[in-house]
């Protein structure tokens, strides 16, 4: 039997839903490293007065936690929301300017954006100027890794 006839991709043998699946991790791992440069050079800027390491920690449900709250905000960023986005990004193509899959990757990024804030701001003591810095450095990182993951999603699957 073909591999034609049996469903499986011609170069690697594998399905492909396996290869659909390994390219979405690929954009997963390219934009949680864009999101986490952005994070780390806010750090940076701020001598570490952000807190985005306990908001992390926070949203992923590990408050005090943030060594193992990071190691789950990494599994979410390059498994759990590209097969998530992979899964639901069609349904953005009705939004104007939805023909764009970076532009899909940004919607959807701002849908994570505010359940960040909701749920893994609350209780940040973050006052002034800290806590403008904090809302432009999360929305730029999560701006920034919805455009990537829309572009090397596109790129890596199409």
């Amino acid at each position: 039997m073909s591999q034609e006839v049996a469903g499986f991709d011609d170069d690697s043998g594998l399905p492909p839903a396996v290869v659909e699946g390994i390219q979405t991790f690929k954009a997963g791992v390219v934009s949680t490293a864009v999101m986490l440069f952005i994070f780390l050079v806010s750090e940076a800027e701020t001598d570490f007065n952000l807190g985005v390491p306990a908001a992390i920690a926070k949203f992923v449900g590990m408050d005090g936690e943030p060594y193992l709250g990071f190691a789950v905000f990494v599994v979410a960023g390059v498994v759990v929301w590209p097969l998530l986005f992979a899964a639901i990004e069609d349904r953005f193509k009705a939004i104007p300017g939805g023909d764009d899959i970076g532009v899909r990757g940004i919607l959807f990024a701002l849908l994570l954006w505010v359940a960040f804030l909701g749920l893994g701001s609350a209780g940040l003591q973050l006052e002034g100027a800290f806590f403008f810095l904090y809302i432009v450095f999360s929305l730029l990182a999560h701006l920034a890794y919805g455009y990537s993951l829309g572009v090397f999603y596109g790129r890596f699957t199409r």
